[in-house]
């Protein structure tokens, strides 16, 4: 049913030119109406349903005309549409039959311009019904009275090479089948269906089960087709006609999604399962710059020289990435990835442009740590920075810096001629590292020699790596024509740099000063003052306000300066600051350590550790291979010996059950050594108790390359030899 005003009728065959003559002869024909609605004026719309036949007609003409010059956009090329069905279909809505093949482009058009006469013939329903507003719109597509646009849309329509004609009979099929299946059922595509037989047998479900699993032996069809035949007991060489089955099998499962889902599934998991399947491309358009940092850390793909002792190792490289420009906001460098090289990148980014409202960082030790998630005094925290991480194993939210790597860093690392990539060539990669370890066995030759040894050029310097990096981010942000960044008018994409100036807004900018910076990246832990002092990695910090009565016993915040131990500046949980602590604590250390220095004896400690582990792995290899004892039962008569507990243990038990350096050894209070390292440690500090043999090992011990590799770790504990074992010295001939 369709309503029209009196304005919009006249002028019509059988009704008055003028609106006025039209509403009367309307009110002489007793025509049903009703206000007019969502429309401001108020006023009367008439049914034309019972309007005179050749009024009808004519508004069905006028329709059928003013679909047609609508209709031209669907028979021209058609902007891109997508024909996905929604996850969930809204009700009422139909989704496409399972089993269809994906329909081509050609397939969308013909469905398109059907709905687009199913539409007109909707329309002249009202005034016509169904069968008589098919009968109409096909004589006046045959007669030309329908318009060239509705003509077009009609030669689209026909799935052949029929010409613009369609019959009356083809239009209600197409209205009968759009109103039952919608645009799916329109498709010219029969519906291919994959069809299995009701029940498959047990040996080819035996195979395609272990085809499914996560077993790496059954990758391929024909080895689960050859462990199911074996398993079975039949011939071996039956196998290929199982396989052939198989085969046959799953090749009619696969024409569906489903089952191509439940086999990546069933296949695959966490990342390997991701890379497969189907996946949401994340749209930053709404996004502004300062909204969001994604931070990340890799090691460096090359060799560097160590800025202390020289030796060639991979350093540790952390960027800073703004989401929406694509630009490198801050960069660090560090020998392993930890907080204080997270918050340093995280630093340099925010005292260069400013504050940003979220930080994006994995599930690494670096950016999970205590001192930037800490709700209290951690760098977000302080900062009013809400910091997200990425589910381990699923690197898809950090595409953008991770793609980044392969950009910037990996070129970079490419021009030393240490290049240790994945692409690298295997015997040029053998031959620099064998030059290099050459290079660091010839310094050690030449601290005793005093020989002048020319460095590899091939890897470089602290100071080369550190410029190379800086020149690495500024070319990037200059010129790295980003293809997610929007167009210039010469339509060449937009550099960071660029998007960054077109798109930064300065009001919303928040730049915090140097020594706002600096307080807010010290790092913080919660410790309790008791009695006027906070200890802090085994140090003592004091300060009288400690003492004060909202402060003693309870928990305070103490941030320090990882590079000035001599302080620590204490607050409450709540904020307020309550003074700086000075170091005065009872230590064995003449001065206090920095953070820094800790971390570097710790990193050497466990270094030694490992490879004195090594070392006694190898050396294992050239002992001979243990061989149980030979069960030997005491003769009749002879007593049985009671073994004491070790507590109990004397020097004479020792001595029978153990050789006689041992026993000695044992009787003398003296721990028993596992490595040579231990024994150093322990007479350097225990000089009283050496012996002559002692004194020999010692001297045997520190001329050798043992020593030598500890000599910086033996220093920093204090155990470094000072010449006491000399035999001329007075301390050493005392001790003997």
């Amino acid at each position: 049913m369709t309503w029209l005003t009196a304005r919009e009728l006249a002028g019509l065959p059988g009704m008055p030119l003028c609106e006025k003559r039209a509403r009367e002869k309307l009110e002489r024909l007793a025509t049903a109406s009703r206000p007019r609605t969502g429309r401001v004026g108020g006023g009367l719309e008439y049914d034309t349903s019972a309007l005179p036949e050749e009024t009808r007609a004519a508004l069905a003409a006028r329709q059928i005309t003013k679909a047609g010059s609508t209709a031209l956009t669907l028979v021209e090329p058609a902007p891109v549409r997508s024909f996905a069905p929604p996850e969930q279909p809204l009700p009422g809505q139909l989704v496409p039959v399972p089993g269809r093949r994906p329909p081509s482009q050609a397939d969308k058009a013909v469905a398109d311009a059907r709905v687009r006469l199913v539409t007109v013939v909707q329309e002249l329903v009202p005034l016509h019904g169904i069968k008589r507003a098919c009968a109409l719109l096909a004589a006046q597509l045959v007669t030309g009275e329908a318009g060239a646009e509705l003509q077009a849309v009609a030669r689209a329509a026909n799935q052949r090479a029929r010409g613009d004609q369609v019959s009356a009979r083809t239009l209600e099929r197409w209205a009968g089948t759009h109103r039952a299946s919608g645009w799916w059922g329109l498709l010219p595509v029969a519906v291919e269906v994959a069809v299995l037989p009701e029940r498959i047998p047990e040996d080819v479900a035996a195979v395609l089960g272990l085809y499914h699993s996560r077993d790496p032996q059954f990758r391929k069809l024909t080895l689960a087709a050859q462990k199911v035949t074996r398993m079975l007991g039949r011939d071996y060489d039956t196998w290929q006609a199982l396989y052939a089955r198989a085969r046959r099998a799953l090749d009619k499962l696969g024409k569906s999604h489903e089952a191509n889902v439940a086999l990546i599934k069933s296949r695959h998991t966490g990342s390997e399962r991701d890379a497969r399947l189907p996946f949401k491309r994340r749209d930053d358009s709404h996004l502004a710059p300062l909204d969001v940092f994604v931070i990340d850390g890799h090691t460096f793909k090359a060799k560097v020289r160590h800025p202390d002792h020289g030796a060639p190792f991979a350093p540790e490289l952390t960027l800073v990435l703004d989401r929406r420009t694509r630009k490198i906001m801050g960069w660090s460098v560090s020998l392993s990835e930890n907080v204080i090289a997270v918050g340093d990148a995280l630093r340099h980014a925010i005292g260069q442009w400013g504050i940003p409202a979220i930080v994006y960082s994995d599930n690494g030790a670096g950016e999970t740590a205590k001192a930037m998630d800490c709700p209290v005094d951690g760098f977000m925290a302080r900062l009013g920075i809400e910091h997200k991480t990425g589910i381990p194993g699923k690197p898809q939210a950090r595409g953008v810096i991770e793609r980044g790597w392969q950009t910037h860093a990996i070129n970079c690392a490419r021009q030393f001629g240490s290049y240790q990539g994945s692409d690298v060539d295997g015997g040029t990669f053998r031959k620099v590292a064998a030059e290099l370890a050459k290079e660091q066995r010839a310094l050690r030759r030449a601290e005793q020699t005093g020989e002048v040894i020319r460095l590899s050029p091939k890897c470089p310097t602290w100071a080369q790596f550190v410029d190379a990096i800086e020149q690495m981010v500024a070319e990037y942000n200059a010129e790295h024509r980003h293809r997610s960044l929007p167009k210039r008018a010469d339509g060449k994409h937009m550099t960071p740099d660029e998007a960054w100036e077109a798109l930064f807004d300065p009001s919303l900018q928040h730049k915090p000063t140097q020594g706002e910076l600096r307080e807010l990246f010290m790092p913080a832990v919660l410790r309790t003052a008791r009695r006027g002092e906070v200890v802090f990695f085994n140090q003592h910090y004091t300060a009288p306000e400690l003492m004060r009565r909202d402060v003693d016993g309870r928990e305070v915040s103490v941030r320090y300066d990882i590079h000035d131990p001599s302080w620590v500046r204490i607050y409450t949980l709540d904020g307020d600051f309550v003074c700086d602590a000075r170091w005065a604590g009872n230590r064995v250390d003449d001065q206090p350590k920095a953070v820094v220095q800790m971390a570097r004896e710790k990193r050497v400690a466990a270094t030694v550790k490992r490879r004195e582990q090594q070392i006694e792995t190898a050396l294992r290899e050239l002992q001979p291979s243990l061989q149980p004892d030979t069960l030997s039962l005491p003769e009749p008569g002879a007593a049985f010996v009671l073994v004491p507990s070790i507590v109990e243990a004397s020097a004479s038990s020792l001595t029978t059950s153990s050789s006689t350096g041992e026993a000695a050894q044992a009787a003398s209070g003296r721990p028993f050594f596992d490595t040579a390292s231990e024994r150093y440690e322990w007479l350097m500090r225990n000089r009283t108790r050496w012996d002559e043999d002692d004194a020999a090992w010692l001297r045997k011990y520190v001329a050798g390359d043992g020593y030598e590799g500890l000599a910086d770790y033996y220093t920093a504990r204090g155990l470094a030899w000072d010449g006491a074992g000399d035999e001329n010295s007075p301390a050493f001939k005392s001790a003997l």
